[in-house]
């Protein structure tokens, strides 16, 4: 009965999250080293100019206490500088909390599991 609303709310949020793609921030290339950074080849690079800006995302509420422009690229560079770690740590996180749930399942019953998914289908359901 409520599959119906259930599916068109589930398809509107998968829609408007299309546009979210454009919010994070670049990542480093991992072939360059900070040593290679610092060696600017003296015929490319020009005295005017300026350094290439980092694009990324203040978190909530930082766009209203007056950054400057300087603060903001400050920020977007620590955010790329983490950013990596903490997908890679995420995506840790994930799969040892799947590994957890097929171990607490190893534990059950077949009679038991039989009845955690009809409840589950159950609580889908209602929904």
């Amino acid at each position: 009965m409520l599959r119906l609303p259930t599916l068109a709310l589930m398809s509107a949020l998968l829609v408007l999250s299309g546009g979210l793609n454009g919010q994070e921030a670049k990542k480093d290339d991992p072939k360059t080293t900070k040593k290679d950074e610092k060696k600017e080849d003296p015929k490319t690079a020009k005295k005017d100019d300026p350094p290439a800006k980092v694009k990324g995302t203040l978190p909530r509420d930082w766009g209203k206490i007056g950054l400057g422009d300087d603060q903001k690229q400050d920020i977007y560079k620590i955010q790329s500088k983490y950013n990596s770690d903490i997908d890679r740590l995420e995506a840790k996180i994930k799969e040892l909390k799947g590994a957890r749930d097929k171990e607490m399942r190893g534990v059950l019953s077949a009679d038991q599991k039989k009845r955690l998914e009809e409840i589950v289908i159950g609580k889908d359901k209602d929904k």
